[in-house]
């Protein structure tokens, strides 16, 4: 009996040793974090923006055939009436060849018919040819002119159709894209090139419904170039769109008013837009989109709270309700108040009540 006393009293100390252990091993994870503020007037918003062409078209023959030639390159500058790509003209070329003879054919046989309308036309003058006579020669001289009007409208139509197997630059521009390829069959109207002017170049970005309306036509900007180090640009918003392309952003269109030749369509940018003082922006809270992490029961953050150990903190879950979302994050609608401490990176490993330390904050 006194044997089994001793077991379970040295059971109940592994066990009371084990939990210890435990307890002594809760790992204190360091963590980046963030200060919750509303986003105040005159601060600046950044929105990711692409650049863009004012004038961008789509070129195309007017007539249908193989692609013989393209004659530009990707990014090369084309003056106006260049030659870009032209198309196989052997049979346009017969046929204008045919009409042209149709042409010259129908010439003959007007001055054959009108010599003798002018011979007849005599005799008749003179009672020495009869009327029926007089009519037959002038039906034919009628119809040699409408022949000959008649292969003067299907040269002209046979010379068109020529010309259309060229393609012509409309106005200088550059080549910023080739979208068929030589010997390629083209048809009517079917886009070969997408030519766009060289300069005035804009830029094309879209902003959340909670920022939309705080944004106006006029509005200076600046805009910085990942691939144009040390330069910021200015531009003018020109255009504020009144409906969404999506559920929830709106498009903004920027004209540089900083033109640059090494701004080229298609280059990707910030736009820094600032919100103007005296905007109503009460209660307005962003947060980075990692942030906040989502599961079967919602959307949530985990809100750091200091401890009584100095430099150890624990991290508090707490469900929070999403709003507009844009580049720089989500808005948040209810669940955080503003000089709360969040945590923005490696949220899988975090967990309610965890302890940590903090690295440092990514305001």
């Amino acid at each position: 009996m006194m044997k089994l006393y001793h077991i379970g009293i040295l059971l109940l100390f592994i066990l009371a040793s084990c939990g210890g252990d435990d307890e002594k091993s809760e790992t204190v994870r360091p963590v980046f974090y963030k200060k919750v503020t509303e986003i105040s007037a005159g601060s600046t918003r950044n929105f990711a923006g692409v650049s863009q062409a004012q004038k961008e078209v789509r070129l195309s023959f007017k007539v249908g055939g193989t692609l013989d030639k393209i004659y530009v390159r990707l990014g090369e500058a084309v003056q106006k009436g260049e030659l870009i790509a032209a198309l196989d003209d052997t049979d346009y070329k017969l046929n204008y060849e045919k009409a042209v003879s149709s042409q010259k054919n129908g010439e003959v046989q007007l001055t054959i018919a009108r010599s003798n309308f002018n011979r007849i036309e005599k005799l008749y003058a003179n009672n020495n040819v009869s009327l029926s006579e007089y009519e037959k020669v002038k039906a034919e001289f009628e119809s040699a002119k409408s022949m000959v009007q008649t292969a003067q409208t299907q040269l002209s139509a046979a010379k068109n159709q020529l010309d259309y197997t060229k393609l012509t630059a409309p106005f200088n521009g550059t080549v910023s894209s080739i979208l068929a390829e030589e010997n390629e069959m083209t048809g009517a109207g079917m886009p070969v090139v997408l030519f766009a002017t060289e300069s005035n170049v804009e830029i094309k970005t879209a902003v959340p419904e909670n920022i939309i309306r705080f944004i106006k036509k006029g509005q200076k900007v600046n805009i910085t170039f990942s691939s144009i180090p040390n330069k910021v640009f200015v531009g003018q918003i020109s255009e504020v769109g009144l409906s969404s392309q999506t559920a929830s952003t709106f498009p903004l269109i920027i004209s540089l008013t900083d033109e640059s030749k090494k701004v080229l369509p298609g280059m990707s940018c910030s736009v820094q837009i600032p919100i103007t003082s005296g905007t109503n922006l009460a209660g307005l809270i962003e947060v980075p989109f990692d942030a906040v992490a989502h599961d079967s029961e919602g959307d949530f953050v985990y809100v750091i709270n200091s401890t009584e150990k100095a430099g150890v903190y624990r991290v508090e879950r707490r469900d929070v309700l999403i709003g507009e979302y844009s580049p720089a994050g989500y808005e948040i609608k209810k669940g955080l108040k503003p000089d709360e401490l969040i945590v923005t990176a490696g949220l899988s490993f975090m967990y309610d009540g965890r302890p940590v330390n903090l690295l440092e904050s990514s305001n």
